[in-house]
């Protein structure tokens, strides 16, 4: 058991971290919408260490032991904050209104003027509907076959929206920012593209998480639109909701939209225990209660009483596991460290060759591999990488650089994994680095072009040409 001192900073340290949050989310939006992904992740992670801290012991079926009560909450809740405190400076007032300076806004669109939001539109249109007919040509419906969604292999167009779907719903959501700054209007084509894709993903078996992911990388762009929104803010709690749904009909589009959206979600996980996964009555609530309150911090929680309470830190062997002798070098070696030093052997091997992995790994990892006193400069200098891609994303919105916005996410998934999973070993593949470079040239390439009044990739591409007896009618 720990001791009331303990308790009481465990419920400081942790609602202090909430508190930060509700910061965030009223007077610096645009960090809480373009970090959205991983700021919820934290504070659901968060949640999950109190309870355990404070309601410990609990069991845990995937360890198959009792974990709690700690002070675990103290250290991640310092940790979570030492990550999120760089994107303070990086997304400072003062830079954000020299972005909204040079954003593109521009007149309602010309007669005949096809922009890339209509190519984007037509494009993803087509994929739709060849995802939709393949998917009932094959005749397996996951959700009605009562399959999971990991064992439904379906076809090409199946394992491509799968591996890149965050980046499709990612574009997207620039399409609908940029249409909304250049235009001043939604373009309401893409949450439908949104809706049809939430459609596919239910019927394809999906329970949460694949909602959530495509959810936040639709929205990450719209911190570009909170930006120029909020440049007066009036003070008022909140404000930048109501300007960003000024309207009653946007009002209740969004709230209808989240309802549906939690209904589907909450109707999904249910129909997964029940009739995919079949546990009864009282089983299902203590599946879904686990599943949200223990499983996401169970593994940090027992690196913590590795590392912090038991003292047992061994840096050299947990790089040379990490990066040299993993179970599944091609895949997130940070949680295979973590599991083996968990669970142990055979049942990590076992489990990570069948393609399960437990949930965690942020900051744990940071600890065991750097110690109890180096790992918090990294930690420092990992938050400080991700706010600066993630200010690249919001300027390229606002100014209309496309591609480096687009590049800049694409870069800054490895960061969106470290913290969702721990992992550290994306670094060593290649085709990041050249990812990298890839950034960098195209940064230089938008900074000449626009020099010159001109863009690398331009919103309008092409104009057909209106016959005038049309034009006359």
């Amino acid at each position: 058991m720990i001791s009331t001192s303990e308790r009481i900073a465990d419920l400081l340290f942790g609602l202090s971290f909430f508190v930060f949050l509700f910061y965030l989310v009223n007077r610096r939006p645009v960090i809480f919408v373009g970090f959205f992904f991983i700021i919820f992740t934290l504070a659901w992670r968060m949640a999950a260490t109190m309870y355990i801290d404070l309601a410990g012991p609990v069991y845990s079926s995937q360890l198959v032991r009792s974990i709690g009560p700690g002070t675990a909450t103290v250290v991640h809740s310092i940790a979570y904050v030492v990550s999120l405190i760089p994107f303070l400076y990086f997304f400072r007032q003062s830079a954000i209104d020299r972005w909204c300076t040079d954003a593109q806004r521009s007149r309602p669109a010309a007669s005949g003027e096809i922009s890339l939001s209509d190519l984007t539109f037509v494009l993803s249109l087509i994929f739709l509907i060849f995802l939709f007919f393949d998917l009932v040509h094959r005749g397996t419906i996951p959700l009605f076959n009562q399959i999971e969604r990991f064992n439904y292999t379906g076809g090409p167009a199946h394992r491509w929206i799968n591996r890149y779907g965050n980046f499709v719903t990612f574009w997207w959501g620039l399409m609908f920012a940029a249409a909304y700054i250049r235009r001043g209007r939604f373009d309401w084509r893409f949450p439908g593209l949104m809706c049809a894709l939430a459609a596919y993903a239910f019927l394809t078996g999906n329970r949460f998480s694949a909602f959530y992911s495509q959810f936040s990388f639709f929205i990450t762009p719209w911190a570009a639109v909170v930006a120029l929104q909020n440049r007066t803010s009036d003070g008022a709690w909140f404000s930048w909701i109501r300007r960003s749904f000024a309207s009653r009909a946007s009002r209740l589009t969004a709230a209808g939209a989240l309802v549906a959206l939690a209904g589907l979600i909450s109707f999904a996980i249910y129909n997964n225990l029940a009739n995919v996964r079949g546990y009864k009555d009282s089983e299902i609530w203590h599946q879904a209660f686990e599943r949200t309150l223990i499983q996401p911090s169970e593994i940090g929680w027992t690196s913590f009483e590795r590392v912090f309470e038991d003292k047992q830190l061994n840096p050299s062997l947990t790089f040379h596991f990490l990066f040299e002798d993993p179970v599944d070098p091609a895949r997130n070696t940070s949680i295979q460290y973590l599991m083996f030093e968990s669970i142990g052997e055979p049942r990590t091997t076992d489990q990570i060759l069948r393609g399960f992995q437990f949930a965690g790994g942020f900051p744990e990892i940071f600890f065991e591999l750097f110690g109890l006193y180096f790992a918090w400069p990294f930690l420092l200098g990992a938050g400080c990488i991700a706010a600066a891609l993630t200010a690249y994303v919001v300027r390229g919105t606002l100014r209309g650089d496309y591609v480096s916005a687009f590049l800049s996410l694409y870069i800054l998934f490895g960061f969106y994994v470290m913290y969702i999973g721990g992992m550290l070993n994306f670094v060593l593949v290649e085709t990041y680095w050249i990812k990298i470079a890839t950034l960098a040239l195209a940064l230089s390439i938008e900074r000449r072009l626009a020099r010159a009044g001109l863009s690398l990739l331009p919103w309008v591409l092409f104009r057909v040409r209106t016959p005038r007896w049309i034009g006359n009618s």
